[in-house]
């Protein structure tokens, strides 16, 4: 039986068709040609009753409470037969579309010729943890392989899945035909900063590991079947979320032998992951792959057989299988999924048929399910703010300058349970871009976002939104409590034609920075939520992706410079209406070129709060540099403090120095995913399958390759 049971009373629903946009580097792609699978339109079923007064002269007065976007299914009869009809529907457009393509084809024939102590992972949140490929806990060092070249650890001998390959006994172990992918395990000494391998987990071939956490004596791996890895929000063909599993291994390192205690397994693409203290959501989304179905129909028997084929389906085969240890579970009540209400006003008119988004509670200790959430829709973003889990998905609305980007946002409440919340709207994309998820944050119960839309007008190419939603009162509903620009506050958030790089709510502010030619950082008051207003603006020379609170005065941005180097910026913003650059240094200046993952990847920036004065921070440095033999690519890890930061108008930042990546063996490959951890005045810096190690006063005396 099937983990998943959608549940009675809907009625049948619509074909939508789906638009999602994939962004990046100042283009906004439109795929609206796309075939999808599901199309789901919740219609409410109103029923009635025999039990009214027959008192005509005093009839009774009946009120209909406010229902919310998203309401539950209540049978799985009423879930298929919906999934039917709404295949059937698209199936028959997609051959009109398939007709009317060879029709334009053959005409075009006709008529033509010719992409603390110690630092643990940086996180969007301080209480929610996120997964990545390398965990520490003061004592030992996880390393996951990654999908570089130097991407796969490899255990000597092949020991069972979970295992541990003793390092000692794999020195006289013969090599395993096949390269066995492992986890590096690896015991620090921070006196010396030194550190020796003292153990590793094999790892199944079929599965790749998106990361790690670590909770007590428990190591959870995050994995994924699919090559592409978490990038999978972006994709919205049909074959693209068929045939991959998502999942999650607990393994017990509290012993030599770093047993595999659970493995839970989820079928459909992993979207991503998140760590409260409730236990570690896993977010996938699932495509029924449904056999010998023509998902590409372009004759009237196309359809008919089509036809055959839905009608023979069950329940089991559209819902997602869960297994537990190998065993197929049943893991959710009736009224834990979810689909749209057609009826309802903020209800969608042009989604196609998206797949099941799927959210399980894990616990990190047993791998036990705690919880499930599906939802019968695709979404585009996910997150947690350790209160509440927000759904947003991508859709477009007609208007007369024609097609505009919508975003809906769904609220879950984690307080007791996943219960649905409220929905709202606001125009505009929203997780667009490098840094998307710090777009949107909550805080005292209000959702804070920024939206970007492009235009396609040439003279300005970008509109870009803050919102602020709050939870309605009389309704399941996130209502817009605050927003710019407004009819009083006209001002755009960006010059002309400028794109949006960093942005960070920091408790009642944000900070925004655009970017064409200068940098404009906005300085926004948020204290008054029904009122944000531009409180400041600075300009300065290149832009910031990255931005890190050093205190509530002080602002970090990450970014490049006019000279297309990696550039720190140290900002004051003591005084919100007038902020001020205090310090702005170039890392790598003997390069020609240089950029930081840093900057798009937030969990290569690490950071050390050393005391009430200062600080210490360690971001890589990829880069060219040039030489008699031409340009040579270099890895680096720069130190840098930030001094007297208790007293803004004083503070600044110095460069300590930096280790690099050096004296790797042939066939080996420097990465340009690295990492770094700081425990006391012990630095280690993994890049790929590396770790050099130094202590902070003198990165140039470095140990490794370890």
């Amino acid at each position: 039986m099937k983990w998943m049971a959608a549940t009675s009373g809907l009625a049948g629903l619509d074909i939508k068709q789906g638009v999602e946009y994939v962004f990046r580097f100042k283009s906004a792609v439109r795929n609206r040609a796309a075939l999808y699978l599901w199309a789901l339109a919740l219609l409410v079923s109103c029923g009635g009753g025999s039990g009214q007064s027959s008192d005509l002269s005093s009839p009774p007065v009946t009120t209909t409470p406010k229902t919310g976007l998203l309401v539950p299914f209540q049978s799985d009869s009423a879930l298929l037969s919906s999934v039917q009809s709404s295949l059937k529907r698209e199936l028959s457009e997609s051959q009109q579309r398939q007709v009317m393509s060879a029709e334009a084809s053959a005409l075009d024939a006709d008529t033509s010729t010719t992409g603390s102590g110690f630092t643990t992972t940086y996180t969007q949140e301080a209480s929610v943890d996120e997964h990545d490929v390398v965990k520490y806990d003061g004592n030992r060092l996880f390393i996951a392989p990654t999908r570089s070249l130097s991407c796969c650890f490899i255990v000597d001998d092949a020991p069972a899945e979970g295992a541990v390959a003793d390092a000692a006994a794999a020195e006289d172990a013969e090599v395993v035909s096949g390269d066995q992918r492992s986890i590096r395990i690896m015991t620090t000494s921070p006196e010396t900063a030194g550190i020796e391998e003292t153990g590793r987990i094999a790892l199944s071939d079929e599965q790749s590991v998106e990361g790690l956490y670590l909770d007590e004596a428990r190591l959870v791996t995050i994995t994924s079947t699919a090559w592409w890895g978490s990038y999978g929000r972006f994709f919205d063909e049909l074959t693209t979320w068929q045939g991959q599993t998502a999942g999650l291994n607990v393994y017990d390192t509290g012993t030599s032998e770093n047993t595999l205690v659970s493995k839970v397994e989820i079928e459909g693409v992993f979207i991503t992951s998140k760590k409260t203290a409730d236990g570690i959501y896993l977010i996938s989304r699932h495509t029924p792959d449904i056999a010998d179905l023509n998902y590409y129909p372009v004759t009237e028997d196309d359809l008919l057989a089509n036809q055959e084929i839905l009608d023979a389906l069950t329940i089991d085969d559209l819902l997602p299988d869960v297994r537990v240890d190998g065993s197929l579970v049943n893991a959710v009540d009736s009224d834990q999924c979810y689909g749209i209400d057609a009826e309802h006003e903020l209800a969608p008119n042009d989604l196609g048929f998206p797949a099941i988004t799927s959210v399980l509670l894990i616990d990190p200790q047993q791998g036990a399910i705690k919880d499930v959430l599906c939802y019968v829709e695709s979404t585009n973003g996910v997150y947690i703010s350790g209160n509440a889990l927000y759904l947003t998905q991508l859709h477009a609305v007609q208007a007369l300058a024609g097609d505009q980007e919508m975003t809906l946002v769904h609220r879950f409440d984690l307080t007791d349970g996943l219960d649905y919340a409220g929905s709202g709207e606001v125009s505009g994309g929203l997780f667009l871009g490098d840094n998307r998820d710090f777009r949107i944050s909550e805080y005292n119960n209000n959702l804070r976002l920024v939206t970007s839309r492009f235009t396609g007008d040439g003279n300005d190419l970008w509109e870009h939104q803050l919102f602020v939603l709050g939870l309605s009162a009389g309704a399941p509903e996130l209502e817009i409590i605050g927003k710019l620009p407004n009819a009083n506050k006209a001002a755009a958030l960006g010059k002309e034609n400028e794109d949006l790089y960093g942005v960070r709510f920091l408790a009642d502010r944000a900070y925004l920075v655009t970017f064409e030619r200068i940098d404009p950082l906005y300085a926004i008051d948020l204290s008054d939520p029904s009122d944000p207003v531009i409180a400041g603006e600075l300009e300065v020379t290149g832009f910031s992706n990255f931005l890190h609170p050093v205190t509530d005065d002080l602002l970090l941005g990450l970014g490049m410079s006019e000279n297309n180097l990696v550039k720190l910026e140290l900002f004051d913003v003591s005084d919100l209406s007038q902020p001020v650059s205090r310090t702005a240094l170039e890392a790598g200046r003997d390069l020609q070129y240089s950029y930081s993952s840093a900057e798009y990847d937030r969990h290569g920036f690490t950071y050390q709060v050393l005391n009430e004065a200062e600080d210490r921070l360690a971001i890589p440095v990829s880069g060219w540099l040039s030489g008699e033999a031409g340009y040579e690519g270099v890895e680096r890890l720069y130190l840098y403090e930030i001094l007297d930061k208790s007293n803004p108008a004083m503070a600044g930042i110095t460069e300590v120095g930096y280790l690099k990546v050096q004296g790797l063996a042939d066939g080996e490959y420097a990465s340009s995913q690295s990492r770094s951890v700081v425990d006391g005045d012990a630095v280690y810096f993994i890049n790929g399958d590396a770790v050099f190690s130094a202590l902070w006063q003198d990165p140039g005396g470095q140990q490794g390759p370890h």
